[in-house]
């Protein structure tokens, strides 16, 4: 499969999962009466963790935690599309390694805030539950199908191009 189409797997599917978490955590935090500002506040949050404390007193902030956010939904995705090449028989069970992907990603994500000193402990079970479910079942499963569905087509595209040729 041409690289143009491998980066092009990763792209949508990171676009994509990085909508789907967000839909799922800003639903949750809504749904228990958040206001709609804690939307805004999570991504200054994400921004923090580059900008250091400046990130809350800057107006710009929450647009580059959303920038932010995409860009390592986008390099988690790519990285999922190089295991598939590397380890083929991930595209026979997506939905199996995208939960295993989606905890993966949940795992390194902690560490990367415990590095970065902003580690914060989920509050309840429940919020520890919604952040799983959200990384397993709305980042990890989507990122995982879609990029099993064009990498498949692309192989079943080049195999149909060299029978014909």
């Amino acid at each position: 499969m041409p690289l143009r189409t491998q980066v092009l797997a990763g792209i949508v599917a990171g676009l994509v999962g990085a909508v789907t978490i967000d839909v799922c955590l800003f639903g949750a935090q809504l749904l228990e009466g958040a206001p709609a500002s804690a939307v805004v506040a999570t991504y200054v949050f994400i921004a923090s963790a580059m900008l250091g404390p400046a990130a809350y007193a800057n107006p710009g902030a929450a647009a580059i935690g959303i920038a932010m956010h995409v860009a390592v939904a986008i390099g988690w995705a790519l990285g999922y599309v190089y295991l598939v090449r590397t380890q083929p028989q991930l595209l026979t069970r997506p939905i199996i390694s995208g939960a295993a992907f989606g905890l993966v990603v949940w795992i390194c994500m902690q560490v990367v805030l415990i590095t970065a000193g902003l580690y914060h402990r989920a509050s309840d079970p429940r919020a520890l539950a919604v952040q799983l479910l959200a990384h397993i079942v709305f980042y990890g499963i989507p990122v995982a199908l879609i990029v099993s569905a064009m990498v498949r087509r692309a192989d079943a595209t080049a195999a149909s191009a060299g029978r014909t040729a």
